[in-house]
């Protein structure tokens, strides 16, 4: 950087030098900042007031004491605004702030608003003079009328048009207007053989290599500046920079930044357009924004200075990416280089706040707009609202629409569809329907992302009328199936067990020629094995790995954790039941699947099936090493759940045993406790410390897949041990009272090691002489969530148990989810004399000198 400075430093008598030193120092000081800390805590800024003020004045924003946040105060004459260049980070002195969901750090806004920008200036046409009446009249013929009579058109009006002017001209405002590549291909092959000289044909192609671009036909830009290149009028700055910015507009950033290459690997300096399409593509290629970094670097070391366009393009990189740091001081920057922040430099600078979760600098920067000579727009608001939604604040996000329509702003589709998403996730249906009928009388057309909304707003509802009703809309009105569309569908007859329905979706997917992600298939993975359907999911995660889409550890989770579902399966009578069963849920899906995966799903006997399904959980431990695939907790839970449902000890240990792949601590400590280690204890507590800093759900999978593998093969007291360990740790919610207990977030082996654990602790109450409550009772859940309602496992676990101890419960009448007994029937029970050898739990087996050492767990740091 110092070196480069040195290079330009002679030329410092010139103003516009000075600044390009002032810019290379500034782009040192944002090259060299640390990475932005990832954090749930949203930045708060103080944000001094313009007005001289005591110190003590200034305070950080915070919530405000309204609900109804007003982005621009009512006043005829608006205070002066604050200005963001003396902002600096400050920690909130209020509460904890909002913890962010997980949709918060996907590709959000930016784009959208890239895209919804129509107010900036335009870069101006450096190959064309102004439109010409006759082109103006030419194009007007051209968009009115169809594809076949585009040539014609163009011979009637030839002898009025200039050479190459009008032509270029044309091509600009035809990718302007309509997305027709046809058109424009037949406007410039009937043009360039009317072009007289090489600087002609440069000046044609470039302007078709832009409107290809702006229609997304990128493959055809890329067509027409190869045969350019190859006949010696496409070698120039103007061609090169336009097929950057066509990549660009479609998110190709590799592609890009190659070009970028080429055109300096052949002697061609790159000006200001040049940097600022490929600066562009990066930011919309979802690339590090270092690299964007280095090119603009790289840009001020030739000599270029930076224009709003550059600063524009870096600021939705790193709007992109959530560093709002970065974007402050680029936004900063900007206003005191005297290049002034237009309407989508502010609109990005509040994308990036807003995904940062800092609402009150968001509303902040809003109000500062209109002295500023920007007034905020549809895309303003709708990105505030947005980013309110996102926080789950949503009457704050609704009183911001409120205000946007008294300010007569008219809404778009994308704000539409921000209000419909909140309308869906806050179930007020009434609303949606109005919205819908606004938007039909409006002219504005529901597009791919309405539908999604709808259709998993009404599939969550379980109103799969309504959601077929809008599939047909969908196809009636032409409107085109993403792959998010495909995925809302699957998850959401998945849930209602319309397997059937998930599947043929799933078929349905597979036809339309959309391009996969790990999301979709892991969904319908996850759908096959929860159905048992051990060899489909299999089948369909090789293909996954064909068509080039690489398996995270979530989908590797759900094919674990399926092996020997297809045989626990149960229905409300007792009897098994079979996944290929025609009626049964796995069933629809194999008759759905019919040939598709020909030989899955054969009829085997159940040993048979059994081996081969082992074979395949261990082949996939293989693929996740080959893989680079990290293993989680999750992945240990499965292993162990596998291993409770495996008919022998032998082959319990075979799927163990892989668990000393990925982690020899945890290996240690479930074999130490299979085997009745008593010495494994200590260990195990560590164990436990550790998953008591982790999420609720996760850490109580863990527990309740270690119980019922311990339960399963005989360690009846250590299965209780580790129950105690977990309630000691509040583990489960709610789970016991003195004379209350409550199972239904706990497995079956767990809960029935908890059932002994409880009545020992009633016996202790009684023979201390303390009178029991008139009832006691055990709630185990009726199966409301159970793939078939009513038919709960967990309940008919501790039923059965009950009946085998002799304990006297019986479900309550009004409900069949609750065991209860009279306090006095279960004391007189409890003071039998053969009572306390039933509750007492033994392990099959316990520690054994001649154990070797080294199947002990090594002492080492835990690795979840």
């Amino acid at each position: 950087m110092v070196n480069t400075i040195k290079q330009i430093s002679p030329k410092l008598q010139n103003s516009s030098h000075t600044s390009l030193i002032h810019f290379l120092s500034f782009s040192a000081k944002l090259f060299t900042m640390p990475p932005p800390m990832a954090s749930s805590t949203p930045t708060r800024y103080y944000i001094p007031s313009s007005k001289p003020s005591h110190p003590s004045s200034q305070t950080p924003l915070s919530k405000p004491s309204k609900p109804s946040p007003k982005l621009i105060s009512s006043s005829s004459s608006p205070c002066p605004s604050p200005s963001l260049s003396s902002s600096t980070s400050a920690s909130s002195s209020h509460g904890r702030s909002p913890v962010l969901g997980p949709e918060f750090r996907r590709s959000r806004s930016t784009r959208v608003i890239s895209k919804r920008n129509t107010t900036s200036p335009k870069p101006p046409n450096l190959t064309s003079r102004p439109a010409s009446p006759a082109s103006r009249d030419c194009l007007a013929a051209i968009t009115r009328s169809s594809d076949a009579t585009t040539v014609n058109t163009l011979r009637s009006f030839h002898p009025r048009l200039s050479i190459p002017e009008d032509y270029c001209s044309i091509l600009h405002e035809l990718g302007d207007r309509e997305k027709s590549p046809f058109k424009a291909s037949e406007i410039y092959n009937f043009s360039m053989p009317l072009m007289r000289n090489l600087t002609e044909k440069g000046k044609l192609l470039t302007a078709a290599i832009s409107s290809f671009g702006k229609m997304g036909s990128h493959d055809l830009a890329r067509n027409v500046f190869d045969k350019g290149l190859s006949d010696g009028y496409g070698n120039t700055v103007y061609a090169f920079s336009a097929l950057i910015s066509a990549y660009a507009r479609n998110g190709m950033s590799s592609e890009a930044l190659v070009v970028f290459e080429t055109m300096k690997g052949r002697g061609l300096r790159p000006n200001n357009v040049s940097y600022n399409a490929v600066i562009d593509a990066c930011g919309k290629g979802g690339v590090d924004p270092i690299i964007s970094m280095a090119l603009f670097r790289e840009m001020l070391g030739v000599g270029l200075l930076p224009d709003r366009k550059t600063f524009n393009s870096l600021l939705a990189g790193f709007s992109r990416v959530g560093h709002l740091d970065n974007a402050r001081m680029l936004f900063d920057e900007m206003i005191f280089s005297g290049i002034g922040p237009d309407i989508y430099t502010y609109n990005t600078f509040i994308d990036a706040v807003c995904k940062c979760g800092n609402m009150e600098l968001a509303v902040q920067v809003v109000s500062e707009m209109p002295a500023k000579g920007v007034h905020p727009n549809v895309v303003t608001y709708s990105t505030v609202i947005d980013g309110y939604s996102k926080l789950g604040r949503f009457d704050e996000a609704l009183n911001l629409y409120e205000e946007m329509r008294s300010r007569g702003i008219q809404l778009d589709r994308v704000c539409y569809n921000t209000l419909l998403s909140i309308y869906v996730k806050t179930g007020k249906y009434e609303e949606i329907a109005k919205v819908c009928n606004e938007m039909e009388v409006m002219g504005i057309e529901k597009d791919t992302v309405t539908y999604n909304s709808l259709i998993n707003g009404y599939g969550k509802q379980g109103k799969f009328d309504v959601v077929s009703r809008l599939i047909q809309e969908m196809r009636e009105r032409k409107v085109p199936p993403s792959v998010l569309t495909y995925s809302t569908l699957i998850d959401i007859y998945s849930k209602a067990g319309m397997y059937g329905d998930a599947a043929n979706m799933f078929l349905e997917f597979r036809e339309s020629g959309l391009k996969a992600d790990v999301v979709l298939y892991s969904s319908f993975i996850d759908t096959l094995s929860k159905n048992g359907l051990v060899e489909f999911a299999v089948w369909l995660l090789n293909e996954m790995v064909k068509m080039g889409i690489k398996p995270n550890v979530v989908t590797y989770n759900a094919v674990i954790d399926a092996f020997g579902k297809s045989r626990i399966s149960v229905e409300e009578d007792g009897v098994q039941q079979d996944s290929g069963d025609p009626e049964s849920c796995g069933g629809q899906i194999v008759k759905a699947f019919g040939q598709l995966a020909r030989g899955i799903g054969r009829p085997v006997a159940d040993e048979t099936k059994r081996s081969e399904e082992l074979l395949c959980i261990l082949d996939l431990f293989q693929k996740m090493i080959q893989q680079g695939v990290k293993p989680n907790v999750v992945t240990f839970s499965a292993i162990l759940n596998a291993c409770s449902r495996c008919n022998s000890f032998e082959d319990a240990k075979l799927l163990l045993e892989q668990l000393r792949l990925f982690d020899d601590f945890v290996y240690g400590v479930t074999h130490g406790l299979l085997m009745g280690c008593n010495d494994v204890w200590i260990q195990a507590r560590s164990l436990f410390d550790e998953l008591r800093r982790m999420d609720q759900p996760t850490s109580s999978a863990f527990y309740n897949a270690l119980t019922d593998v311990l339960w399963h093969f005989g360690q009846r007291l250590g299965a209780q041990k580790v129950v105690l360990e977990g309630v000691h740790r509040q583990v489960w919610e709610n789970t016991c009272s003195e004379f209350s207990l409550d199972l239904h977030l706990m497995s079956s082996g767990a809960a029935q090691a908890m059932v002994h654990a409880w009545l020992l602790s009633i016996r202790s109450v009684v023979f201390a002489g303390r009178k029991l409550p008139e009832f006691v009772s055990i709630l185990t859940g009726w199966g409301k969530h159970s793939k078939i309602v009513g038919a709960s496992t967990l309940r008919r676990v501790i039923e059965a148990l009950l009946n085998t101890i002799g304990a006297p419960f019986q479900l309550e009448r009004y409900n069949i989810g609750r065991f209860v007994s009279p306090g006095a029937v279960v004391s007189a029970w409890l003071m039998e004399s053969g009572t306390i050898n039933i509750l007492l739990l033994h392990d099959s087996r316990s520690s054994d000198p001649l154990i070797p050492a080294n199947l002990l767990p090594r002492l080492q740091a835990l690795q979840l």
